[in-house]
This record gives C-alpha cells, sequence and structure tokens, in this order.
C-alpha cells in the first residue's frame, strides 16, 4: 500500500531527520520527500511535508502513532492513486515547441501526471533540455504514457530519452 502524508514540521535544522526516525525504525519503504519550503502553515513558524510511503496498513498506522508521540501533526493522509513512476528526459526545442502542451498531453489522459521538472536552457535559440518526472495508475497506463511521449517527441521533432531497464 502506498500513502501519501502531509505533515507539520518546525521550520529549524534536524526535523526532517526527526520525522524519517519512526518510517525507519518501522521498516517502511520511503518512496519520496517533498519539503514545501515556502509554505507556511497558518502563519507560523511550522512548515508543510508531503511523504510517501510505501507498506502496509498496519505500520502506516504505526508510523502515525509514532508522529503522534513525537509531537508531529499529521494535516492529510491518503492512498497514492498512482503505483508507478518514471523519469525521461526530452532534448531539443522543448520550450519552443510549448512544454505546457507536452505536459497537458500527460495530465489529461486520466491516468498518469507529470509531477515533477527540471529544465535547462542554455540559450534562447539553442536546444533546450527537459527531465520529466511521472507518476501512472499501472505498468499498463505508464506504457501508454510512454506511447503518447513518443508521439508527442516525433511530432515536436524532440529526442525521447526512456531508462535503460536492467534485469
Amino acid at each position: 500500500m502506498r500513502v501519501s502524508m502531509d505533515i507539520e514540521l518546525k521550520d529549524e535544522p534536524g526535523q526532517l531527520i526527526l520525522a524519517l526516525d519512526p518510517i525507519s525504525k518501522r521498516k517502511a519503504n520511503l518512496v519520496s520527500v517533498f519539503h514545501y519550503h515556502k509554505k507556511k502553515s497558518s502563519g507560523s513558524d511550522l512548515i508543510q511535508v508531503r511523504l510517501v510511503i510505501n507498506s502496509n496498513e498496519p505500520t502506516i498506522k504505526n508510523i502515525f502513532n509514532d508522529f503522534e508521540e513525537l509531537g508531529i501533526r499529521v494535516l492529510r493522509i491518503g492512498e497514492e492513486k498512482y503505483s508507478e513512476s518514471l523519469t525521461v528526459l526530452l532534448l531539443g526545442h522543448v520550450i519552443h515547441t510549448d512544454l505546457k502542451d507536452t505536459i497537458d498531453r500527460i495530465d489529461n489522459s486520466g491516468f498518469a501526471e507529470v509531477v515533477g521538472m527540471s529544465l535547462s536552457m542554455p540559450e534562447i535559440s539553442k536546444p533546450s533540455s527537459a527531465s520529466l518526472e511521472i507518476h501512472a495508475a499501472g505498468q499498463k497506463e505508464m506504457e501508454k504514457t510512454i506511447e503518447i511521449l513518443r508521439e508527442t517527441a516525433i511530432e515536436k521533432d524532440l529526442l525521447l530519452i526512456l531508462p535503460i531497464e536492467i534485469e
């Protein structure tokens, strides 16, 4: 079971490590951490952090209880709708060929979303590159998403680089 938790932490050094300890202690798999540096909770010195954890339901409940004992407030907890993730690279005139449209093609599929992006633009007239982190509902949906990306890359004359699968 994969769940995401939004928690509140004091905006002080060491607080994230404190929050990660129960996850480690319970031997849950930490999938991702997103630290909202600019998003303060209710005008205080607290910041929000989203944790995505993969474990069984009893372990998730124990982690929740551990957070309460540590004084860490859980703002939201919910099962993640996406189980597959993949990072791809797009090379070429990524910006000039409407990056928003490329992202919208994935997001509008109903089964996948672009959840992260890193962009490099050396010069305005030179090719750019984008790293896209994509989440999909399952393996078949991820395969459909890759097909959307392949078609988009061909149409926009972009080079699509997929990860190498090692088995």
